[in-house]
């Protein structure tokens, strides 16, 4: 393996003895979001010509070269294409390297642009860093001279689209996509279901799709390539027992209790039939969504009216020995769910729904998403082990009016929870010690229409992405934002959609300080 190494090492050498790029001495300034670990920079730039090609020997990165050429040319209209053999024009050289971490990845720019990752989603992340620093010099595709070591503090980096109250276009899911990845966001989040509506396909339930808002499994299946491609992972939600509508509207037959007219609204978990539906249909979604690692079950706001009075119930506590409590039957359930998705080699995710105390035991290998702290503090689920992603109802919700500007959403972090709502025990911020177990943080974008995603999301999400990659670091606050509206302008190029937030237009905001 050493000997590999050296020799590829030498091919390197010798084709950068002759390669067709060239550098001169250039004052460049680069704006990179989120800042790199590492960075130091000379006054110096490399100029690529129309000989420049792109270079990586494994087949999968290739295509990921195809990408960054495409984009590429819609944000400085300028290609770069690639070739399959090294030659002396392979001036930027992609590159997989088992030393570093998986989202670890290193840019070197001398006479040739080197960028090496630990995998394939660090390559993407590295591709993206390019993106944001490549410019012209006299109609040639230029770059700063320059040396990165660049990997992420948080582990999981999120945004969510409610797609069940508003409905979106594929090609508006894509371009979230596109911008998401441009600010390094490795999952995105989909809410697939709620009241309002049931928008994946199914084989297995037909008739829970709402019709004129469901996408085919050929869209879907489209939406996970594209998005493996750019290095996101696309993580599904179906958002049971509560917010469960279309189950129980569709399918009363098994999904509802006995007293449907009064709480239609949540699936009854006492009949064994409907454990079977939904082992079926978990591993349905799973069979689209192959790449994720998490599959997203809701589980919060559920609605108890009624629910102990139907027969079945009754019947199902009995067995099981769960005695008279609702919320017990409720734990149990997310139990059984989970080992649904165990199944699929998928972990659990849910919404903080359940409560600190309970007979049934709640396993430590769900993944929990904290948002309200109504019902678990985030301090709580910390020290009783369970894993948690912060999406802190304030400020990383993202509702049409109800939504926080940078400034606001920059000042917070990882480990501080806050909510708007003064009956909420977060509504004095809850600031947790720094711990691994908090393995990230999520924006919510909730009800807002696909046309409003891009605007709403452009200048915000960035602050949080700062903020969870750089958790230890923080540049003040005008500098980010000189930062933000220069790599906001590449962003408008690689998605030609420059509107902004008209809320945010009325502020001046490089001028803020914290």
């Amino acid at each position: 393996m050493k000997n590999m190494i050296i020799l590829f090492s030498l091919i390197l050498i010798l084709a950068s003895c002759d390669n067709s790029s060239q550098t001169q001495e250039q004052e460049h300034k680069t704006h990179l979001l989120p800042q790199p670990k590492q960075l130091q920079k000379q006054d110096q730039i490399l100029i690529l010509t129309a000989d420049s090609r792109s270079f990586s020997s494994n087949d999968q990165i290739r295509e990921l070269l195809q990408l960054f050429s495409e984009e590429l040319n819609l944000i400085v209209g300028h290609n770069l294409e690639q070739e399959y053999k090294m030659s002396s024009n392979s001036d930027v050289i992609f590159e997989l390297d088992d030393q570093l971490e998986k989202e670890e990845y290193q840019i070197s720019i001398t006479h040739q642009i080197q960028v090496k990752g630990g995998s394939y989603q660090a390559l993407t992340l590295a591709k993206n860093s390019l993106l944001q620093m490549a410019f012209l010099n006299e109609e040639a595709l230029a770059f700063p001279l320059l040396e990165i070591k660049d990997k992420p503090d948080a582990n999981y980096r999120g945004l969510m689209l409610d797609l069940a109250r508003q409905w979106h276009e594929i090609e508006t899911i894509e371009k979230v996509i596109d911008m998401a990845v441009f600010y390094k966001v490795n999952y995105l989040h989909l809410h697939f279901c709620d009241y309002q509506s049931y928008t994946l396909p199914s084989k297995v339930l037909p008739k829970l799709s709402t019709e004129g808002k469901t996408y085919s499994f050929e869209e879907l299946n489209s939406l996970e390539a594209y998005a493996n491609l750019r290095g996101i992972t696309i993580i599904p939600e179906i958002d049971i027992p509560g917010h469960s509508s279309p189950f129980v509207e569709k399918y009363p037959e098994f999904f509802a209790i006995d007293a449907i007219d009064e709480n239609p609204w949540i699936i009854n978990m006492g009949k064994e039939e409907v454990y079977e539906k939904l082992d079926l249909l978990i591993e349905e979604i799973c069979g689209i969504f192959k790449s994720t690692p998490y599959f997203h079950i809701g589980g919060d706001e559920a609605i108890f009216h009624k629910v102990m009075e139907d027969a079945s119930v009754k019947e199902y506590l009995a067995q099981k020995e769960l005695g008279d409590d609702v919320h017990e039957l409720y734990r149990h359930f997310l139990v059984r769910l989970n080992e649904m998705v165990k199944k699929q080699d998928k972990q659990m995710c849910v919404w903080e729904g359940y409560r600190r105390d309970g007979q049934v035991e709640i396993p430590k290998d769900i993944l929990v998403f904290e948002f309200e702290t109504n019902r678990y503090l985030p301090n709580h689920l910390v020290k009783d082990g369970y894993h948690v992603v912060n999406t802190s109802w304030k400020p990383l919700y993202v509702v049409n009016k109800k939504k926080w500007e940078p400034k606001t959403i920059y000042a917070w972090n990882m480990w501080r929870w806050e909510n708007w709502y003064p009956k909420a025990p977060s509504f004095t911020p809850i600031q947790v010690e720094q711990t691994p177990l908090i393995i990230g943080a999520e924006m919510c974008a909730w009800e807002q229409a696909g046309a409003s995603e891009i605007p709403s999301l452009r200048k915000r999400l960035p602050a949080m992405m700062e903020r969870i990659w750089n958790t230890q670091e923080k540049i003040p606050y005008p500098i980010f934002m000189e930062q933000l509206n220069e790599t906001d302008r590449r962003l408008s190029l690689l998605i030609s959609d420059d509107r902004q937030d008209p809320i945010l237009l009325d502020h001046n905001f490089t001028a803020e300080m914290e």
